[in-house]
């Protein structure tokens, strides 16, 4: 009964994962989950592999083997995104889901960014106009190294502030 429930739920969530990733401009997107049994045990009899295809005419092949920077964060942003609204996870927090991804795709992170934060606090670390535009609240982040140690920093920007640390 568990292995038919994780077949069902995984096609479901697989047409979803692909509606999101559609919108984060991977427009040929396939993204399966392949199943295979394995001996029973505290998890079931599944063993369960994400499998994708990006381009057109290519079989889908497992995530980890395939995917690029890019990919991978646009796929975690998109099934955090179906996840969001199943878990009680109050604060989402984004390290460089940026990774690999510019320009008509890094909008439309953002844009997914700022839609999942309207029904949770979402923090995020980005290098990425696109992105950092999108927030509310907005903090620079650097290092200093000295003679013995680096040292981290963290500050508020006032609103020229952000305008200034976006446009660079």
């Amino acid at each position: 009964e568990l292995s038919r429930v994780r077949k069902e739920t995984a096609k479901s969530s697989s047409e979803k994962v692909c509606n999101e990733l559609r919108f984060l401009d991977m427009p040929h997107i396939e993204f399966l989950v392949d199943f295979s049994e394995v001996s029973l045990c505290e998890n079931g009899v599944d063993s369960a592999e994400f499998l994708i295809s990006a381009n057109v005419g290519e079989a889908p092949k497992p995530i980890t083997k395939i995917a690029s920077g890019g990919e991978l964060s646009r796929i975690m942003l998109a099934l955090k995104t179906i996840m969001a609204n199943k878990d009680k996870v109050e604060t989402m927090i984004f390290d460089e889901i940026d990774t690999g991804v510019s320009g008509i795709a890094a909008q439309r992170v953002g844009e997914k960014l700022y839609s999942v934060s309207l029904g949770k606090q979402v923090m995020c670390v980005t290098h990425l106009p696109q992105i950092a535009a999108m927030g509310q609240h907005h903090y620079k982040v650097w290092k200093e190294d000295t003679a013995t140690a680096t040292l981290s920093h963290i500050s508020p920007l006032t609103k020229e502030e952000r305008i200034t640390e976006i446009a660079n």
